[in-house]
């Protein structure tokens, strides 16, 4: 017994789906056009927990990617490395 089974092959590839087009929102939400969202709230000199509105968007943004890619580590491509 080497611990957890792994996911199954649909579970895993829906999965894959689900992080894919999360990390693709992320992409084009974080410095792409997701910016004018927040633009005229920035321009104004508005901040977000005390960090200004830009900033904490782009970093917002970063931060989820990162989460999508660390989940995949874990949870999908781990078991093709062992």
């Amino acid at each position: 017994m080497d611990g957890p089974n792994p996911p199954s092959v649909k579970s895993s590839r829906k999965l894959s789906w689900i992080l894919s087009s999360v990390f693709l929102c992320a992409l084009i939400m974080g410095p792409g056009p997701g910016l004018y969202l927040i633009n005229e709230y920035a321009a104004s000199g508005g901040t977000i927990l005390r960090v200004p509105a830009l900033y904490f968007w782009a970093v917002f943004w970063f931060a989820v990617e990162a989460a999508v890619i660390i989940a995949a580590y874990k949870l999908i491509w781990k078991g093709e490395s062992e």
